[in-house]
């Protein structure tokens, strides 16, 4: 039952907030001591720490199976110091207790979606998560803001409900919601009618949620509109919960050409619209569905290796971009815009150390050694076998870097230190993963796995990969060439949401002879 305790402990937390109002902001420490414990336990050499039960004492057919596998775990770990960084970011402020009994709903959730195996639960903690993330994005109740929240809690919503249905299908055809009932049942009939029917539903609807290009329109609006500290838990980890359910189906249902076409669109698609936008905390927003890219691409690869680029670089983009998002914030605060224009004629207004997060955080997303963005990168570009693969990885790379190289300017002089930055601890928090990852990697997923970072042959082309990315940047600003915008709006959204449940059903339908 400690497992139970992760998610658990933050429901219990928030509705202690709700009860001692005067105490909220306290529970935010107490959270953070529960989790740091229960993660010392699970690392304890006492502790199996691979270790799955059902709650309440069920069996698999109708109980719910929690399990603690490297996946759960390195996002747990993501999930505290995300929270940490976000708690030190927000101290100083002056915090309404409806905003922490959010804050540690939010937490729970995402840790109780990472630890369980059983799809209605799944569906169950998503929604939850999409009623949390709406009303955290509109807490300002500014009029941007409520409207971009509206969008996402109904398209999400509109996600949802396809997702619920493949679960009916699911459950009418294997007896139960467990996933490793569901592997054997799909491993004993694979060529079984129901399978990609369900598989089209399951995917789709999971797909609003996880940053897929074609499927989460509402994300640009929601993530560039929320407060900054918020942004940053959406960006750094909530929208990987979309994708926490997509690697668990894909350990399920045949999704790997899927996963490497959704892969490519996403990428490619957002680094496109990340250069061209003008404001920074938009082209952020853009570059989290360029980076789910990445990760669609390593799932897709389907080979172990892949598998823990896939949770490695999760962690690595958890850290640089809630890093980037909370240093815009901070930038915004100053300046009062986050045009990157502005901010670039401002620039002596804003504090060094924002600078230097904010120089830090593109130096790891382009994917320059020795930061963890490369090198967690670096095994997916290893693994991803195929010229397809690799052909995209590289795009992806250069429009990265191509969007970034908007912001060069603003790490040019004049040096001089600007008052106080009270957010400077929290740079210090994910700081350190970024410039400490090999070490963490290494500890993490064991020596072999930090083999391809060290190939002078690979650091070599993710340099030339970012002076590429420059290059194109220059020639780009110099066209008028700009993707369309209505794209994300309401109405386009709800219609990308079948064409896609469509394209992926006929994908999984007739998609063998295609491999």
């Amino acid at each position: 039952m400690i497992l139970a305790l992760f998610p658990l402990s933050h429901i219990f937390l928030g509705l202690a907030a709700i009860a001692w109002k005067a105490s909220a902001r306290a529970t935010l420490i107490v959270g953070l001591i529960v989790d740091i414990g229960l993660i010392a336990i699970a690392f304890s050499p006492a502790s199996h720490w691979l270790s799955s039960t059902v709650v309440g004492g069920w069996t698999d057919a109708i109980g719910i199976r929690l399990t603690l596998d490297s996946m759960a775990l390195d996002l747990l770990l993501l999930a505290v110091l995300l929270e940490l960084a976000v708690v030190i970011y927000l101290w100083r402020q002056r915090l309404r207790p409806s905003f922490v009994i959010l804050l540690q709903f939010l937490v729970g959730a995402v840790m109780g979606l990472v630890l369980t195996q059983d799809l209605f639960n799944m569906y169950a903690i998503l929604e939850l998560l999409t009623l949390v993330s709406f009303l955290l994005v509109a807490y300002d109740r500014r009029t941007f803001q409520i409207w971009a929240s509206l969008k996402y809690l109904i398209l999400a919503s509109a996600g949802m409900s396809i997702f619920l249905v493949g679960v009916a299908v699911t459950y009418t055809n294997v007896g139960s919601l467990g996933l490793a009932a569901i592997a054997d049942t799909v491993a004993a009939n694979p060529q079984a009618e129901w399978i990609p029917l369900a598989a089209a539903l399951l995917v789709a609807g999971v797909s609003v949620k996880a940053g897929i290009l074609t499927f989460s329109l509402w994300l640009p609006d929601a993530h560039s509109a929320a407060p900054a500290a918020i942004s940053a838990f959406l960006s750094g980890l909530v929208i990987k919960m979309g994708v926490v359910v997509l690697i668990r189906l894909a350990g399920v249902f045949p999704l790997a050409l899927v996963l490497q076409i959704l892969g490519a669109i996403t990428g490619i698609g957002g680094a496109i619209y990340a250069m061209s936008s003008k404001d920074l905390k938009r082209m952020l927003a853009f570059h989290t569905l360029s980076q789910i890219g990445y990760l669609l691409i390593g799932m897709g690869a389907a080979n172990e290796e892949a598998a823990k680029g896939v949770l490695a670089y999760a962690l690595a983009h958890g850290s640089f971009k809630a890093l980037l998002f909370l240093a815009a914030g901070a930038a915004y605060d100053v300046v009062g815009t986050t045009e990157i224009s502005e901010l670039i004629l401002a620039r002596n207004r804003i504090p060094l150390r924002t600078r230097a997060a904010l120089l830090l955080g593109t130096l790891a997303i382009v994917g320059l050694p020795p930061f963890d963005g490369y090198i967690a990168k670096a095994p997916i570009l290893h693994a991803a076998h195929g010229w397809a693969n690799q052909i995209i990885l590289i795009l992806l790379g250069i429009g990265t870097a191509a969007s970034f190289a908007k912001l060069l300017p603003l790490f040019k002089g004049p040096y001089r230190r600007v008052g106080n930055d009270p957010a400077w601890e929290s740079y210090v928090v994910l700081a350190l993963p970024i410039i400490l990852f090999l070490p963490i990697e290494r500890a993490l997923f064991g020596p072999a796995f930090v083999l391809p970072a060290m190939d002078w042959i690979i650091a070599v082309e993710s340099v030339a990969v970012v002076a590429t990315g420059w290059l194109v940047h220059r020639v780009y600003r110099r066209l008028s060439i700009r993707p369309p915008e209505s794209l994300f709006r309401l109405e386009p959204g709800m219609i990308a949401i079948l064409l896609g449940f469509i394209a992926i059903y006929l994908l999984l339908r007739f998609g063998g002879s295609m491999q």
